[in-house]
Formats: structure tokens, sequence, C-alpha cells
């Protein structure tokens, strides 16, 4: 259905899927996909016209919730988590869970200090990037 409504197809585009920790857990609850190897995300992301990539860290914790108390190990894992979408050759990550996309998005350039990378990465929330598709 997403597919056919699709007005601006984002051919070329090539997406990091990026599900996080608390989307899919605990699976005997959420139970609408296999937690560790999800599709909904790079269905969805297909079906706009885009390319998922079948990104590393797509399960990683972003450590929205941790910020504060474990600043510096939170660091490090946003700034990997950014460096390493653009490694594997992402021009964007695409989560749909809000936390992720602040925390990503956020604390990308002083995730910097920690994790160095040439790269800014656009943190995209799945809304948005349907959005744009849809027109």
């Amino acid at each position: 259905n997403l597919k056919a409504k699709v007005v601006k197809p984002l051919s070329g585009l090539r997406v990091a899927e990026y599900y996080g920790c608390h989307l899919l857990r605990p699976q005997e609850e959420t139970g609408f996909e296999d937690f560790q190897i999800p599709t909904s995300l790079a269905d969805v992301i297909k079906a706009i016209g885009a390319t998922p990539i079948d990104f590393s860290r797509k399960l990683d914790c972003c450590g929205f919730h941790a910020v504060y108390p474990a600043h510096d190990s939170v660091m490090r894992m946003t700034g990997s988590i950014n460096a390493d979408a653009a490694k594997e050759g992402a021009d964007c990550v695409v989560t749909p869970c809000p936390l992720c996309q602040m925390q990503l998005d956020m604390f990308q350039k002083e995730a910097k200090q920690y994790v160095p990378s040439d790269k800014d990465m656009p943190i995209i929330h799945m809304s948005q990037l349907i959005g744009l598709a849809l027109g």
C-alpha cells in the first residue's frame, strides 16, 4: 500500500536501517518480527524507492537513557553508530525511534570527539523519510 502512494521515489538514497535496542525487545511482548534478524524497516525503505543498507549496528543501543550517568561511554556508542554508517556507505540513518533519532543527531558533534568521523551523518526519523517520498 505504501509503495502505491509514493510520488517522489528516493532512488539512489542509501539508508542505514537503525532499529535501536528497544523497538523489537522483548520479543515475547512485541512479537511482530524476529528481534535478531528484523526486516520491517528495510521493507519500508525499499517501498519508498531507497536502498537499505544492512547496517552492522542496526540493533545497537544508542545510549539515550544513560547519556548523563555514563556520558563518555554513551558518546563512544553514539559516535561509533554514526561513523560506522558512513563507513558502510550510507547517505543517512533512519530510525523509527524518536529517542534514537534525537540521541544520534543531537549529540553527533560531541560524539565525534570520541569517535572521529569526516562525515556528518543525517539522522532521520522514519516518518520524515516516508513524508519525503509521499511528497
